[in-house]
């Protein structure tokens, strides 16, 4: 198969076709399909590329929020929408996501997929196949999302489809607690708000094995506390958890689980995004959401574009207003003078400069003429 990037054609079999054509037909697969033919594939779908199809559906659904679109809360998350992981992503798009945006981010997804096909060694016969499956009942983009999980899989150090360097970060500036406990149980991990006692000593059992620090004589203590006895063995050993289940604690057990899982990465290299993938640049006027929904829905998004070109109006009103003219000054005023009266004036340009400074009267040389020329008296002739 090969893609010719500046045309969007596709070939395969030596047959071109229009990528968005390919695309659109393999967009009316549902997610059980898709599930079904990458599960017989030793290569899967990388999750990075299902976070920029996502992105490229909500960049257009963005546009047409206003201020009764979301919760203030969300608006202010919303700010931060060019870091988004995939499940972020999912539940933005379950918030605002339209039939139409379903769509669109089902065939850019396949777009990429064709994009990359060297990448997850997509090859022509399995692209032609899918193009001639038999295609059934589109499910709901939430049944969608879960068949794909199963064959999606992140990068190399990457969580969720985001540098797993700076995921615990992320958890605390932007997920709420409840929101760390779905994104576990989208994992499988199901942690609930407050730890039991054979809740925690399960996981004291396990960070202390990961630890190697869990002997026998450990096992048979740590058995016999109490809850309140095990938080504060917690405490002393810096395990980051408690029965509380605080934020903090919450996020140290879902990264300690995230780890022990140990989740297969793929190892597709040099993906390759397309123009419709970054996510849409813009701010949030914070100031006309009223968490209510009171009064006329108003404009929030300000995109990028909108602004700069705000900003270049603005720009060329203040040129064209005209500035007031510069007072001129006492030495503009004598090189002025001294422009109109050297001509007439038997000295250098300097001296007349320095001598008009100090207030020194000028004697301007005047040109002579015939009537006013003095000449010699000549003696007249006596009549004779």
């Amino acid at each position: 198969m090969e893609y010719i990037e500046d045309k969007e054609i596709i070939v395969i079999f030596n047959k071109r076709m229009g990528l968005d054509t390919v695309a659109s037909k393999l967009a009316l697969l549902n997610g059980e399909q898709i599930k079904k033919f990458f599960m017989e594939r030793t290569v899967k779908i990388p999750r990075k590329l299902n976070a920029m199809a996502l992105t490229s559906a909500l960049n257009e659904s963005i546009k047409m929020l206003n201020s009764h679109s979301l919760t203030k809360d969300a608006f202010s998350k919303l700010e931060n929408y060019a870091n988004y992981t995939e499940f972020q992503l999912q539940n933005l798009f379950e918030k605002i996501g339209s039939q139409e945006d379903y769509f669109l981010y089902r065939k850019n997804l396949w777009k990429l997929l064709i994009r990359n096909h060297i990448g997850i060694n997509l090859l022509d016969g399995e692209v032609t196949r899918l193009i001639n499956t038999k295609k059934y009942a589109m499910d709901s983009f939430i049944n969608f999302e879960k068949a794909i999980f199963e064959v999606t899989l992140d990068l190399a150090k990457e969580f969720d489809a985001y540098p797993a360097s700076k995921f615990e970060e992320l958890l605390k500036l932007s997920f709420s607690q409840e929101e760390i406990r779905i994104l576990a149980l989208k994992y499988g991990f199901d942690i609930p708000a407050r730890l039991k006692k054979d809740d925690l000593l399960q996981y004291v059992r396990a960070m202390m094995k990961a630890r190697r620090k869990l002997t026998l004589a450990l096992q048979r203590e740590l058995k016999d506390m109490t809850i309140v006895q095990l938080n504060t063995f917690c405490q002393l050993q810096n395990l980051g958890i408690s029965s509380n289940m605080k934020k903090e604690e919450l996020i140290a057990l879902f990264l300690f689980l995230a780890r022990q899982a140990k989740f297969p990465k793929i190892e597709a290299k040099n993906l390759l995004g397309m123009s419709f993938t970054m996510p849409l640049k813009f701010r949030v006027d914070m100031d006309v959401i009223d968490n209510f929904k009171r009064g006329v829905p108003k404009k929030v998004i300000l995109l990028e574009e909108e602004e700069q070109a705000k900003l270049e109006e603005s720009l060329e009103e203040l040129e064209i207003k005209e500035t007031p003219k510069k007072r001129p000054s006492k030495d503009d005023m004598i090189s002025d003078i001294i422009k109109k009266l050297l001509p007439y004036l038997n000295i250098d340009e300097d001296t007349a400069r320095l001598a008009i400074s100090h207030g020194i009267d000028l004697k301007l040389k005047t040109k002579e003429t015939p009537a006013t020329k003095k000449t010699a008296a000549t003696p007249q002739k006596k009549k004779k």
